[in-house]
């Protein structure tokens, strides 16, 4: 006899909202407390839990600085608020930033850093369905939100959730962020490349569309697993993760289309700095490949004042986890194999390689964490697994008018008499 659990998740208010205070550039004239004809102006006048409520129009302001709890949206929802200036976060402990349809331009949305904040009162600040030239917030103390935003060159940030978003390249960098927490890269297409240097959070990296993926550091726990899974990497892509200086390997690569020719990366040397890619210059660059001899490149570029140093060497065929590494190392029912060499039995390291090539459809991981959201087998690609492309793309929801959760924690086998623990992250843009 089957069972059936029905859970209901209720997205509630966390705030109501002690003023709506409206936008338009149209008005003749604001009264300096509900109605205003710019954009700044409003800012200015609200208070921590204010609602600004915007026309869609053009607007051509000055540099915005944020420094309140505040939701700012679009009169109609679904359009768009041209504001030809950057904005600047200035966060503090507790701040709850919704910033909600805005095209920037060739302008950016940048987050300055604030001190005495913990896990449970950082800046948490959603940028939703916006457009802009770069999102930067490498500073300490936010946990940010960015969902379904259209970003022209690149993202920064130490820790949050990126779903549904477009991007030339994504750095999630630093230990700053809740141990308790996921950070969540899903259903994105990053057409450059992706690098994760962070060893606080869980790592899940789900259904994206990516080039060069480069892992430089994560958490280690042992009872934890890194995943990325369900992702398409495109031809001439570059796949690497640190072997020097591991405490401990928990990765698993699982149901990927891999798409050939191919790289794998592996880093010799590694001054664990929170930048990536110097060529030489002594300013931050971009990602370069540095042919054998590596060490004899590395000694090069460590003559060069004020460098920041990564020298890696790579493969089309092999390229392996640092065997003397306890841990475990997964590459399983991906669309290809992975050549690297296996640790022999005095060595701590475990290898698993298992399941890969093989049909798409019901050729992912067949493990019940990993299903479909259909309840069948795992499909690999960005249309299969718990973080599904279909679930996030809706053909019943095409306008995106229904509550959208995009990140659920929750058991895939129930039993009875089992305590379930459910958690849910979400929004509701209207």
């Amino acid at each position: 006899m089957k069972k059936i659990f029905t859970i209901l998740i209720l997205l509630t208010a966390t705030s109501i909202f002690a003023t709506d205070r409206f936008v338009d550039p149209n008005l003749s004239e604001g009264n300096g407390t509900t109605l205003f004809t710019n954009i700044t102006s409003a800012v200015a006048a609200a208070v921590n839990g204010d609602l600004i409520v915007v026309a869609p129009n053009t607007y051509n302001e000055a540099t915005l600085t944020i420094s309140k709890s505040l939701k700012i949206i679009p009169q109609t929802a679904g359009a768009t608020i041209n504001f030809n200036a950057n904005i600047i976060v200035e966060g503090f402990s507790g701040m709850k930033l919704e910033i909600i349809g805005f095209n920037l331009g060739i302008y950016s949305i940048t987050g300055n850093g604030f001190g005495n904040f913990t896990g449970v009162n950082r800046a948490k600040v959603s940028i939703i369905e916006c457009n802009c030239n770069n999102i930067n917030f490498n500073q300490g103390g936010y946990k940010m939100y960015l969902i379904r935003n259209n970003i022209t060159n690149d993202v920064t940030l130490l820790f949050g959730k990126l779903v549904l978003n477009t991007m030339a390249n994504c750095y999630i960098y630093g230990d700053d962020g809740d141990a308790n927490e996921n950070i969540l890269v899903t259903n994105n297409t990053i057409t450059s490349f992706l690098l994760y240097y962070n060893a606080t959070c869980k790592l899940i990296i789900a259904n994206n569309l990516l080039k060069d993926l480069l892992i430089k550091r994560w958490n280690s726990s042992q009872n934890i697993k890194n995943l990325i899974i369900n992702n398409e990497f495109v031809s001439n892509s570059n796949i690497g993760f640190s072997n020097f200086d591991v405490p401990y390997y928990n990765l698993i690569f699982s149901s990927n289309i891999v798409n050939q020719p191919v790289r794998y990366l592996r880093f010799i040397r590694d001054d664990y700095s929170i930048y990536f890619g110097h060529s030489g210059a002594s300013s931050e660059g971009n990602l370069g490949f540095y042919s054998n001899p590596v060490l004899t490149a590395c000694q090069q570029l460590a003559s060069c004042t004020g460098c920041i140093i990564d020298c890696f060497e790579y493969s089309t065929s092999t390229n392996s986890p640092n065997p003397n590494v306890a841990g475990t190392f997964e590459w399983s029912y991906n669309t290809v194999d992975y050549n690297c060499i296996m640790p022999n039995s005095s060595q701590p390291l475990s290898v698993i390689r298992t399941g890969n090539g093989g049909n798409i459809i019901d050729g992912g991981n067949p493990n019940h964490n990993f299903y479909d959201i259909n309840l069948t087998v795992n499909d690999k690609g960005r249309n299969g697994g718990p973080y599904s492309l279909l679930n996030y793309n809706p053909i019943s929801n095409p306008n995106n008018s229904k509550a959208f959760i995009f990140d659920l924690d929750m058991p895939t086998d129930l039993f009875p008499g089992q305590s379930v623990n459910i958690k849910a992250d979400g929004y509701h843009k209207n």
